[in-house]
């Protein structure tokens, strides 16, 4: 390798991102060909099934050459760029990606090698990353622009199976007959874990409705007393319920388990760590609140609003998407009345939160106006049966109608 002071084409492959990614997807460039680049510098955001990742560069010099456009998939050990550049000085770190699920994000996987110039890996000669289409980079952007999917017209019209401008003109130009999105990152995990909750997992549902007007009033109190102390109102009625669900697990610890093949045994978790469904723009991650059950209210909720946020920002760092051992869905949150949630697999059951609002209820033979909310518990029942998913709903509904039993422990 040249000294520190000289300068060769270098290529920097797609690195290991460890846990058995294969892939990643180029979310965004954040340098131009032609720029010059210093060592460390962020080069481009990927995603992976896991979460978004910031790559930085491995080499100080000229970036000449990208190996893949934006929404692009690249095989790992595929040209990511190519450089006129010194010798590394050090080898570079992923930023934000720590995979430690015990809290310890300081350790975090070092990017892969660079490859030496001429290793004849693809992306040479406009091929790009494994199983990429050959075309030129102004005809991959005005396929981008006019919404063409390079691969459906590989091999090209073109020498060597080239894909030309003509060639993507003429698809623009026929009539639509469908489209196909590929199903990558985030949207692939959850893919798979659906998937294989309903091939393993025999579940079952059951659902009560619960009044709410007193968790309502205990919420306006609590917003009421952070004002006082001029703190930031963080509580919402959700996580109310979510505090409420984990101090429901307590007296039914079968709930909060997971079930092993092998054994075939139950594993009944010391912790409770609480995963709730997220909505964000790459598709729904599951957020983790850590020992939910050592938290009060407060810390609970301001800890729910972080990882929500981190996750909606594309922020959030992997171990706060892993290792849950419950998990809560708000259909609320869509202005739902109520759904039928997907156990997260490998855990033993789900709750779902349908929207509060005033609905018609009886109360002493009469019809009144009453905040209500639809909880739905969707259970393993190969670890559990009816009567303890019914016990644990029962014993949720009365905490939510009256919230002030919680405290009684």
């Amino acid at each position: 390798m040249p000294d520190g002071g000289a300068t060769a084409t270098r290529d920097f492959l797609v690195p290991d991102l460890g846990e058995g990614l294969e892939d990643a997807t180029i979310v965004r460039w954040l340098v131009e060909v032609g720029e010059e680049v210093a060592l460390d510098q962020p080069l481009c955001v990927v995603e992976t099934a896991k979460a978004e990742v910031e790559v930085p560069s491995p080499y100080a010099g000229t970036l000449v050459e990208r190996g893949g456009e934006e929404g692009e998939t690249l095989r790992v050990g595929a040209v990511l760029a190519r450089f006129a550049a010194r010798a590394p000085e050090r080898t570079p770190t992923m930023v934000g990606y720590g995979t430690d699920t015990s809290g310890d994000r300081s350790r975090r996987p070092a990017a892969a090698p660079a490859a030496p110039a001429g290793d004849g890996g693809a992306g040479s000669g406009g091929a790009g990353g494994a199983g990429r289409p050959l075309a030129k980079p102004p005809v991959r952007k005005l396929a981008r622009d006019l919404g063409v999917d390079l691969a459906a017209l590989a091999p090209g019209s073109g020498p060597g199976g080239i894909v030309t401008r003509e060639d993507v003109e003429r698809a623009a130009a026929a009539p639509p007959t469908e489209r196909r999105v590929p199903v990558t990152g985030v949207r692939s995990r959850v893919a798979e874990k659906v998937a294989a909750a309903r091939r393993q997992i025999p579940d079952a549902t059951c659902h009560v409705t619960a009044d709410c007007s007193r968790l309502v009033e205990a919420r306006r109190a609590i917003d009421e007393e952070l004002d006082r102390r001029g703190a930031e109102r963080v509580v919402t009625p959700f996580s109310l319920i979510c505090a409420l669900a984990v101090r429901a697990l307590r007296d039914s610890p079968l709930l909060n388990a997971s079930y092993v093949e092998d054994g075939p045994e139950i594993v009944l978790h010391e912790h409770v760590h609480l995963g709730v469904a997220t909505a964000t723009e790459r598709g729904l991650v599951v957020v983790v609140v850590r020992h939910a059950e050592a938290r009060d209210v407060l810390d609970l909720a301001g800890e729910l609003r972080r990882l929500a946020t981190a996750a909606r920002d594309g922020t959030v760092a992997p171990a706060d998407l892993q290792g849950s051992t419950f998990t809560v869905s708000n259909f609320g949150a869509f202005d739902l009345d109520d759904g039928v949630p997907v156990i997260n697999h490998p855990e033993a059951a789900i709750l779902g939160v349908g929207a509060i609002k005033p609905r018609p209820v009886v109360v002493d033979d009469q019809v009144v106006a009453r905040s209500t909310v639809a909880l739905t518990l969707a259970f393993d029942h190969r670890v559990c049966d009816g009567a303890e998913a019914g016990r644990f709903l029962a014993d949720l509904r009365r905490l939510v109608e009256q919230p002030a039993l919680a405290l009684l422990g």
